[in-house]
């Protein structure tokens, strides 16, 4: 069973504007225990005292490193440090400091040990840290990977090479060779220095002394053969072909100002396939055409696509997705799609409505029953409300609980956390929930 981990970049610690924390709420088989929570500071794994501003906890991810059988935590601080707690039977204990930034983790080698990938400080960087790590952060190995994107801009004349930076966005094994492959954002930065995706591309894993990825990539187009491009890129198997898809959600841009994508907001899933496995399917859009949505969504506004979060809730093996869009009376809606032979698809898709400012969600299988739940920030009560995290459970129906709830219903759910429950209280956390750990 999965733990839930709650993070906040922005909060005070000891004083320290934007220090940030993590918190970890342990699964059980009742779901999420608050009772048995775990907060983490950089200011407590004695690896150096926290700065203001330091946003320990923005961005999380878990992996074993160090081979012992338990999930480790990985988090960035800062532009140029990742720390690694270190799980344990008896819970997390101890940390390593790493050099690099946006830590990603997978098995890019295929030798069956997870790896880290960390961004460089220069653009279009990065380091891949080979496993097992020891515990005090050593690599098995490392080699520095050049991302640097080849070809120019999506329109005829636009700037040639050099026009993009590469960002690392996420990892999955996308060609099905047991070696995870790296996907990576292509942005642009335009005057207001803000960078802006424009387009996805994927780097191939390979053997360790074949440099760990390739250099070449895979530049990935919808059904149109236009570049898919956004805000929230992950990986998750949806038609269970045994290669991961790409699925990225395009809300609105922000170049000096905010403003609607092209054909509005949307989801765009390209879909993976093994090698000599047969035709893969055709990339699929998803926005407030698709058939069987529920919740009055609408793509014609920003938002719709956001949050974009996988995992399978009703235990079929096919991964599911979950995001968010706009609603008609300005409200948000969180919708859940199932995955299927067929992809992703609206059938039987779920929604919970009513919710306020600008959700994130997660799915993850806190209870260990295979089916994953629906974790939700959200604010209760009336403006400024109270930040809390609404956690539905998942099952062979997919996600019970949908709707406007606001208290626990039999056996506890949807279960509801708040900054009360993990002994927060006396901490600002400006963006309780606002961000999941993966």
């Amino acid at each position: 069973m999965s733990d839930l981990v709650l993070t906040d970049s922005s909060a005070t610690v000891d004083g320290l504007y934007s220090a940030g924390l993590a918190a970890v709420v342990p699964g059980s088989p009742d779901g999420p225990a608050p009772a048995r929570h775990r907060v983490i500071t950089q200011n407590g794994l004695n690896l150096g005292k926290a700065g203001q501003g330091g946003g320990f906890g923005g961005s999380v991810v878990s992996a074993d490193l160090d081979a012992d059988g338990t999930a480790d935590l990985i988090t960035g601080a800062g532009r140029d440090t990742v720390f690694v707690v270190w799980g344990g039977r008896k819970g997390l204990a101890g940390g390593a400091r790493l050099s690099g930034g946006a830590p990603l983790t997978g098995d890019f080698d295929g030798d069956g040990y997870a790896d880290l990938v960390t961004a460089g400080q220069s653009p279009s960087t990065a380091t891949l840290s080979y496993g097992p790590f020891s515990r005090a952060g050593v690599p098995a190995a490392t080699v520095p990977l050049d991302l640097t994107p080849k070809d120019g801009g999506p329109e005829p004349d636009s700037a040639p090479e050099g026009y993009y930076t590469a960002r690392l966005a996420a990892a999955g094994d996308v060609n099905g060779d047991g070696r995870d492959d790296l996907v990576v954002t292509w942005t642009h930065v335009y005057a207001d220095e803000m960078p802006v995706p424009r387009a996805t591309a994927v780097h191939h894993g390979t053997a360790r002394d074949a440099g760990g990825v390739s250099a070449a990539y895979t530049r990935l187009k919808d059904a149109r053969g236009r570049d898919i491009y956004g805000a929230d890129t992950l990986t998750a198997d949806v038609d269970k072909d045994g290669a991961a898809d790409v699925i990225v959600g395009r809300s609105c841009e922000v170049i000096g100002d905010e403003q609607l994508a092209d054909d509005g907001s949307r989801l765009t899933v390209v879909y993976g396939a093994r090698a000599g496995g047969g035709r893969a399917l055709k990339p699929t859009t998803i926005d407030d055409r698709t058939p069987g949505l529920p919740g009055a969504p609408v793509s014609t506004g920003c938002g719709f696509g956001s949050a974009a979060t996988a995992g399978d809730v009703n235990g079929d093996g096919y991964a599911d997705v979950a995001f968010t869009a706009a609603a008609k009376d300005g409200s948000a809606v969180a919708l859940v799609l199932r995955g299927g032979g067929k992809g992703l698809t609206g059938t039987g898709a779920q929604h919970l409505a009513g919710l306020t400012g600008a959700p994130r969600l997660a799915l993850l299988d806190t209870d260990g029953d295979g089916a994953a739940e629906l974790a939700v920030s959200t604010m209760r009560g009336e403006s400024p409300g109270t930040p809390e995290v609404r956690v539905l459970r998942g099952g062979p129906d997919g996600v019970t609980g949908t709707g406007s709830e606001t208290g626990s219903g039999p056996g506890g759910w949807p279960r509801l956390i708040g900054p009360a429950d993990l002994d927060l209280t006396g901490t600002t956390v400006g963006r309780f929930g606002f961000g999941f750990g993966r």
